[in-house]
């Protein structure tokens, strides 16, 4: 798919921030494509510490949430975790459980059924849970859609404590304490939270007022660092922003993850060959994220919370071994439908005019379609919606572009939906088999409106132009320090114009090897997924890039990861 390639243009401000901050100018001009312009932002960015953490008392329903559980923990209430089945959901659940569990309280994890009970809070488990311990029921990660089953909660003798990160429903009226970034009526200055962290801000407030009325006078106070690992692991996979409250999470949970203390953490790294000397942010968002998600997409996610609250190691390597058999089918099953849908799109060219793709049918698992939807849209960059089709019903899941909120687009036909809920770029719904026609030319009629070719046309965003002189091992070991990396900070990326190919060949089936000559210098390069595209030798490109190292029988190499090439010639440059 044809790319527009956005350079961003050097700024003014790059010489003097570098020279007031004694950082480089690259760096600098970094700092500022990533809306960091002043000194004390970037101060904070480069030195992320966890004293800079926001008073978690802003947010809205904090207070009220921990006055409720001070409540239940005079009662010794039994306490029930109502987490969501991803790798958010399941860690901030662990998360939570583990700091009561210190606590001495008596703390039980509940996790739906993706398949069986759907999203969020539903009847069926408020009914199970009213009969088998009552008490007080904290969600993570879920919820804020459900105030109906909170309000049967309620009937039934059930406290409820909401912690979520999602939207919040238009005109919804809450009936028990809220926490959510999203409130309208929020002081907290970062919205962008994971679930997993609005539940670290929920221990970190609960202690402090446990502390408050001497509490921990003959017991030992957890420390709240140790938790932070799990936070990292939830934060990276949920693909929020990792800037502000998420960077100081993420940069302190990934040095906890190197020592962490929880076995599960150990044995899914372990299973998952992660040196956990060197864990970054692409290990957990592809390798540890995928191995907790999978279980709950395919059938139950019992087996991670079991992963996750182990003590004894070598039952956690049992258990983590599991999460890999379940990741496998999980791939497989992926493959086939993604197969289907692309050549289904071979066939019938209408697919390719429409600016929506909707696509279902019967027997399609509804636990991978997300993960389908969004290899669809990166391939063909178009909003894209899966159903599963069963009886009466159709189920699916939806990713989106930038260009187009896809949640907002969803409400928009809501009467449409029995249930959905999500973001602006992924979201999940129910609805009656009947309705799917009124669905798609409701969503196509609002993509005509928004979306024109300009928007169905894929950009990569370009940090600065780069010699090939100019690379070295010092500019990538400075590149480092402005990880960790992902949403919202993403790795640098660059340019070359009139590169040489000296050499080009298929590796691994699907990968492209290149020797690449600019400038008098010669630099090996890869990338990934790019063989069908060989280019023949001699010939001149230009290219985008992430220069990294490239370790190989304990030699450093300087190598480029080429994420897109082109015939030599100008492209745009914007600011």
């Amino acid at each position: 798919m044809t790319k527009k390639w956005i350079i961003k243009p050097p700024s003014p401000l790059a010489e003097q921030l570098a020279s007031n901050l004694q950082i480089t100018p690259i760096q600098a001009q970094l700092l500022i494509n990533r809306g960091l312009a002043d000194e004390t932002s970037i101060r904070s960015f480069l030195s992320p510490r966890l004293g800079d953490m926001v008073d978690p008392f802003l947010l809205s329903g904090m207070e009220e949430a921990t006055q409720l559980i001070l409540t239940a923990i005079a009662a010794q209430d039994p306490i029930t975790i109502y987490g969501d089945y991803d790798a958010d959901g399941l860690t901030g659940a662990a998360l939570l459980y583990q700091f009561l569990k210190h606590l001495g309280l008596p703390v039980h994890i509940y996790v739906p059924n993706r398949l069986r009970e759907g999203y969020g809070l539903n009847r069926e488990a408020i009914e199970r849970l009213a009969r088998e311990c009552r008490g007080l029921l904290i969600t993570v990660d879920c919820g804020v859609s459900n105030m109906q089953e909170v309000a049967l909660a309620k009937k039934l003798g059930i406290s409820v404590v909401v912690t979520d990160h999602h939207r919040i429903p238009r005109d919804i009226r809450f009936i028990c304490p809220v926490v959510n970034p999203h409130r309208s009526d929020s002081s907290y200055p970062d919205r962008d939270l994971a679930g997993v962290g609005v539940a670290f801000l929920l221990a970190v407030a609960l202690r402090a007022r446990l502390r408050e009325i001497g509490w921990f006078k003959n017991r030992r106070e957890p420390e709240l660092k140790y938790l932070l690992d799990l936070v990292a692991v939830g934060t990276v996979a949920d693909q929020v922003p990792l800037l502000g409250q998420n960077r100081i999470f993420v940069h302190h949970g990934l040095e906890r993850l190197k020592h962490t203390r929880w076995e599960g953490l150990k044995a899914i790294m372990e299973v998952s060959s992660i040196k956990s000397n060197a864990i970054d942010t692409w290990d957990i968002a592809f390798r540890i994220a995928p191995r907790l998600n999978a279980p709950g997409r395919l059938s139950s996610p019992e087996v991670c919370i079991q992963v996750l609250t182990e003590k004894d190691g070598s039952a956690a390597k049992k258990l983590a071994l599991r999460l890999n058999e379940a990741n496998n089918e999980r791939q497989r099953l992926e493959q086939s439908i993604l197969a289907e849908v692309c050549e289904a799109m071979e066939q019938d060219d209408s697919f390719y005019r429409a600016k929506v793709l909707i696509a279902g049918k019967e027997g399609w698992h509804e636990g991978v379609l997300g993960i389908v939807a969004s290899k669809l849209v990166d391939l063909y960059y178009r909003p894209t919606l899966l159903f599963a089709l069963d009886g009466d019903m159709a189920k699916g899941s939806g990713r989106s572009i930038d260009q187009f909120n896809l949640y907002e687009a969803i409400s928009q036909a809501g009467h449409l939906f029995d249930r959905f809920g999500g973001h602006a770029h992924a979201a999940g719904f129910s609805l009656k088999r009947e309705r799917l026609d009124a669905v798609k030319e409701t969503l196509a009629s609002i993509a005509e409106e928004i979306l024109d070719e300009e928007a169905l046309t894929p950009s990569l965003e370009v940090d600065a132009e780069l010699s090939f002189c100019a690379i070295s091992r010092k500019l990538i070991e400075d590149f480092d320090a402005l990880a960790p990396f992902g949403k919202g900070n993403p790795e640098p990326t660059f340019c070359t114009r009139g590169v040489q190919v000296l050499d080009a060949r298929v590796v691994g089936d699907k990968h492209l090897k290149m020797r690449l000559k600019n400038d008098g210098k010669v630099y090996e390069a890869i990338g990934f997924g790019m063989g069908q595209a060989l280019p023949s030798v001699g010939r001149l490109m230009d290219i985008i890039f992430t220069p990294e190292l490239n370790s190989w029988q304990g030699y450093d190499t300087i190598q480029l990861r080429v994420l897109d090439f082109r015939e030599s010639r100008d492209f745009t440059s914007n600011p």
